[in-house]
């Protein structure tokens, strides 16, 4: 009976110690492919979609620090959404360390699933209702209808409104409106040597050390995420 009981003992010990990847097979997200924002891996988006999405994210980042991303695959396997979201969300660390503001749209199309994956810094800002209420929105009924690059567009764009707190990115991208009355290229390189001039005279060149700094910043490499971590808020959505 004794040598019954500490076998049992044993196989729930052994059970328990086991490593996770004995148990359930770890769950494989694709290696992030330039600016984090658009890793669109289900090939949905175009070209000019693609660009669209990235400029809202560095808009968005320049202003919050907050990174949204959109991540589509074809499949996620085995794995719920939810579970391939906390995970995806982890791997490309968005938003910042200190205050895990990101947030992750990720499309299974396989699966015809799609969730909202937010960081702890952001679910005062988009709620799981909230964020459900974005899905139904702005995503379920294109997804139904066979348009899911324009579910993408709408919800992340609604997405960035609601992180950024105002309404500049509509339900149709903007474009850059033309400037009637452009200063010749000529006056325009004058005005810049004056006030370079200027400024090393007066401030030791401070101004032009400073705008360099900020173009610098603001041009580089891809942009990857900033080692946020998610809680599991957010929402999910089938279609």
């Amino acid at each position: 009976m004794v040598h019954k009981r500490f076998s049992g003992i044993a196989a729930l010990l052994f059970t328990l110690l086991l490593p996770t990847g004995a148990i359930a097979a770890p769950i494989e997200i694709p290696a992030p492919v330039g600016d984090i924002y658009v890793q669109d891996f289900a090939n949905i988006l175009n070209d000019h979609e693609e660009e669209q999405l990235r400029n809202i994210g560095r808009q968005v980042e320049n202003q919050t620090t907050s990174q949204i991303a959109i991540l589509t695959v074809n499949s996620i396997g085995e794995n719920s959404i939810e579970e391939y979201g906390v995970e995806a969300y982890r791997t490309y660390g968005l938003g910042t360390r200190e205050n895990n503001n990101g947030v992750l749209l990720v499309l299974a199309m396989q699966e015809k699933k799609v969730r909202i994956e937010v960081g702890y810094g952001l679910e005062g800002t988009i709620p799981d209702g909230k964020a459900g209420r974005i899905l139904d929105e702005y995503a379920i009924p294109h997804l139904v209808n066979g348009q899911p690059s324009l579910a993408i567009m709408n919800t992340y764009q609604a997405l960035a409104n609601e992180v950024t707190g105002a309404s500049e990115f509509g339900s149709e991208p903007s474009e850059p409106e033309a400037q009637e009355f452009p200063i010749p290229t000529w006056l325009l390189i004058i005005i810049v040597f004056a006030v370079v001039v200027l400024d090393f005279l007066f401030f030791g060149g401070t101004l032009t050390y400073l705008l360099l700094s900020i173009i610098s910043r603001g041009g580089g490499g891809p942009r990857g995420g900033g080692g946020g971590s998610s809680g599991g808020g957010g929402a999910s959505r089938g279609w």
